[in-house]
C-alpha cells in the first residue's frame, strides 16, 4: 500500500508504560480535538501513568492548519493533566516543523525522534542507583 492510502485515522491507546497516540492518513482538526479528548479523559481516570505520551505520526501523510492552534492549545495544559513529558516520532521534516512550532509554548518536555526505540528510551529514562559512599553506609548502620 503506498502512503497516501493510509486510512486517516488518529487515536490513543493508554498503556502502562506511557499512553500512544497513533496516526495515519490526513489529519483533521476534529480527529485531533477527539484524541486529545480521549488523552484528557485517560489521564483524568489515571491511566496515563507516568506522565509519558508517544505520538507516532509517521503514517500522517498530512494535516489541517487548524491542527497547530489545537496542538499549542492541548501543549499549554499538558503540566495540569499530569502529563511530563511528549515523544513524537515522525519521519517527516514537515512534522518535526510543526510539533517545534507548537511547542513554544509547552511547559513539560517535548522531544521529536524519527524512531519509536529512541523516544520511548527518551520516554522512561534509566534510573541509575547512587553509588554508595562510606559515609552513607556508616548512617545506614545500626
Amino acid at each position: 500500500m503506498h502512503y497516501t492510502e493510509e486510512p486517516p485515522r488518529l487515536f490513543t491507546t493508554p498503556g502502562a508504560a506511557y499512553a500512544h497516540v497513533h496516526g495515519s492518513g490526513f489529519v483533521t482538526r476534529e480527529m485531533l480535538d477527539h484524541t486529545i479528548d480521549e488523552l484528557r479523559r485517560a489521564t483524568r481516570d489515571g491511566l496515563v501513568r507516568h506522565g509519558a505520551v508517544l505520538v507516532d505520526l509517521r503514517a500522517v501523510v498530512g494535516y489541517e492548519s487548524a491542527c497547530l492552534l489545537t496542538a499549542r492549545q492541548f501543549l499549554r495544559e499538558a503540566a495540569s493533566l499530569g502529563l511530563q513529558r511528549i515523544a513524537l516520532v515522525a519521519t517527516s521534516s514537515v512534522m518535526h516543523t510543526a510539533m517545534r512550532l507548537a511547542a513554544h509554548s509547552a511547559t513539560i518536555e517535548l522531544r521529536t525522534f524519527h524512531h519509536d526505540v529512541a523516544a520511548i528510551q527518551w520516554l522512561h529514562p534509566v534510573v541509575v542507583p547512587r553509588p554508595r559512599t562510606a559515609s552513607s553506609e556508616a548512617m545506614a548502620a545500626p
